[in-house]
């Protein structure tokens, strides 16, 4: 895979001659300090939500680690405060597509205008999802404290700064980069791939012909390895100074790993070419850094092929075991194959290193519980001494360590979304709920149903697990900063106003399971306002459980439909309403105490979709269509995605 440093007696004069004169370490060393001012460009336009971000102390300790916190009392309000007059206000938009978060499950959407950026609120929320990653990540449901005389108004004491975000700055820009070309492919993204080619191949052909001197695509393949090892990893740099989860960098991971897999087969098959003509392969593939040369081809080959989506979709450990072995096999070639090839090798695996380590550092072994929910086809699992160290949106990597779950079920690692949130006033620790969506959640199911049911054969009631992470989430963004999301308004912390939460099911029978803890959360407001609205897909087997629902009325503020909700409405009503709260404000006296008025007009409305690349591309879609003057009387409108199928 890497270059050719000593060109054999066969190889063309012309290469050579240019190799003599031309520098091609030099050459693609600067085309790496080129990426590497591309990715400082980047940092810096994220740096005012980083340092609007870690301003906020809470946030340097948040979504790091996993651990047990002590939970608060929640405080108790006053009379005084308990009775002060209801203020007007704006409504979020929050639409999680499954209460009950996990990673496998329905085809589902939310969008959010109210994501919990804390981590602290109460109950599950997020989308479950069919696909066979678990791709997609969760917020929390929220919890508020109520009092008897309903939703009060209270001192904000420590609120977070709020950053307008570029697609907020420059809405028409972001709308045209978020532009749909293909499933999963952006014109955002397009672009970076694009410009990323360009520079490839002017690398590869700057002063080189590929067919008579294929040293400068062994040297440009082996510049990117560090590249493609660092975007595999889930701890990598570029993500941390990006604020991006490792899931959002693997598109250009892929992308980035074909490039070089050409390039290695350019490179090869210049030599074996002109080897061929001078009929000297034979002699050559006696030399030793020569046959390293032909196996890290073969490796970089086979690689490629098990990359494939088939693979990665239909047999995801054969995917998962080519590539550990396809990689230790292939460096340790490069290796032996060029010597000037050794400091790529040892950065990539220096990165490698330090996500393994990290891994370690973030993994807890525990004992979970294991519950069937028959009704959505889930596992629900709550490990109960995690209960702190996550944010809105991170998800987890987790292994279940029983002979239930097979021979081999222990090797196997699984990501879901957190459904719960941390530091949970009822004490709940964290939970993930997990849809049948294949072999090894078809396994967990079965045993949350012997355990449940306390058959024989050694399963106990819960079992011992191994949970990595957390990982992902809206990184720089800070949701608790918005006029909308939700559980650090009962500490003062938040510029909550509203949150409307719109799940999207196939049959409202569904909805049967949840709807303890819908209402609970709806128990459970004060400053902000919170309406769930739950839309069911398939009539077929809808009438039975729609007697079942009759049978007792839904709490205020629930409501179930049929058919699919009509999501630019539902946005278009919570623009109207931060607006008219923008209006109320700049007539109304400003107030400080108790029942304080904030002084700032709304700060934006953050738009979240959770689901398949569908219901993210319909999201996108609606978000750019703001009218412009709308999109700054709110304060901007901004969108976070979490999409199935990693």
């Amino acid at each position: 895979m890497s270059a050719m440093t000593n060109v054999s007696s066969s190889t063309p004069s012309t290469s050579r001659q240019a190799a003599s004169k031309f520098d091609q370490g030099e050459f693609v060393y600067n085309l790496d300090l080129v990426v590497l001012a591309v990715l400082a460009v980047l940092v810096l336009f994220s740096l005012p939500r980083a340092f609007t971000r870690y301003t906020h102390l809470p946030e340097w300790f948040q979504g790091l680690l996993l651990h047990t916190a002590k939970i608060d009392v929640p405080v108790q309000l006053d009379k005084q405060v308990a009775e002060a007059p209801i203020t007007p206000l704006s409504r979020a938009y929050f639409s999680p597509t499954s209460p009950t978060g996990g990673g496998h499950g329905f085809n589902d959407f939310y969008t959010e205008k109210a994501y919990n950026g804390s981590d602290e609120g109460h109950g599950p929320r997020g989308n479950l999802n069919r696909n066979k990653s678990s791709g997609s990540a969760h917020a929390n449901l929220l919890r508020n404290t109520s009092t008897s005389s309903g939703r009060v108004r209270r001192t904000h004491v420590n609120l977070p700064s709020h950053m307008q975000g570029w697609s907020s700055i420059l809405p028409s820009v972001s709308h045209y980069l978020r532009l749909t070309i293909r499933p999963g492919l952006t014109v955002g993204k397009a672009f970076i791939v694009l410009a990323y080619t360009v520079a490839i191949v002017y690398a590869g052909l700057l002063k080189s012909n590929p067919f008579t001197q294929p040293v400068r695509s062994g040297w440009v393949a082996v510049s990117q390895v560090p590249v493609v090892i660092i975007l595999a990893t889930k701890n990598n740099v570029p993500g941390m100074l990006l604020g991006v989860g490792y899931e959002r960098l693997n598109f250009f991971h892929r992308y980035a790993g074909r490039l070089v897999v050409l390039a290695v087969n350019v490179h090869a098959l210049g030599f074996i070419y002109a080897w061929s003509i001078a009929g000297t392969f034979t002699q050559h593939l006696t030399v030793p850094h020569y046959r390293a040369g032909l196996i890290a081809l073969v490796c970089a080959d086979v690689l490629a092929f098990f990359s494939t989506s088939f693979w990665r979709n239909k047999f995801y450990s054969v995917f998962v075991a080519t590539h550990i072995i396809g990689v230790v096999v292939l460096l340790g070639a490069i290796c032996m194959h060029s010597n000037p090839s050794v400091p790529y090798v040892l950065i990539a695996v220096g990165a490698y290193a330090l996500d393994r380590v990290l891994r370690f550092v973030k993994t807890r072994y525990a004992y979970a519980h294991l519950t069937a929910l028959n009704e959505l086809g889930m596992t629900r699992i709550e490990v109960p001494v995690v209960n702190a160290g996550w944010r809105a949106g991170q998800h987890v990597r987790i292994r279940v360590l029983s002979r239930g779950m097979g021979w081999f079920g222990w090797a196997e690692c699984h990501p879901f979304s957190i459904a719960s949130v941390a530091k949970s006033p009822n004490e709940e620790g964290l939970v993930l709920m997990c849809k049948k969506a294949g072999t090894w959640t078809t396994k967990l199911f079965d045993l949350a149903k012997r355990a449940e049911y306390g058959e024989a054969g050694g399963y106990q009631h819960g079992v011992r697990v191994l949970i990595e992470g957390p990982y992902g989430g809206p990184g720089h963004t800070l949701f608790a900063s918005f006029s909308d999301l939700v559980q650090k308004d009962l500490r003062g912390e938040s510029r909550l106003k509203s949150i409307e939460l719109v799940w999207i099911v196939q049959d409202p029978s569904m909805l049967i399971p949840l709807i303890p803890t819908f209402t609970d959360i709806l128990s459970q407001r004060t400053y902000a306002t919170i309406h769930i609205s739950v839309h069911y897909t398939q009539a077929g087997n809808a009438q039975s459980a729609l007697k079942t629902l009759s049978q007792k009325p839904l709490p205020k503020d629930l409501t179930l439909h049929a058919g699919r909700p009509k999501l630019a409405q539902t946005l278009s009503s919570v623009i109207d309403q931060a607006c008219a709260l923008s209006l109320f404000k700049r007539g109304a006296p400003r107030k400080s105490g108790a029942g304080g008025i904030n002084s700032t007009g709304p700060c934006g409305v953050i738009v979240g979709v959770c689901g398949p690349g569908g219901l993210a591309d319909d999201a996108r879609s609606i978000v750019g269509a703001v009218d412009s003057k709308r999109r700054k009387q709110v304060g901007g409108v901004e969108i976070h995605e979490e999409v199935f199928g990693w």
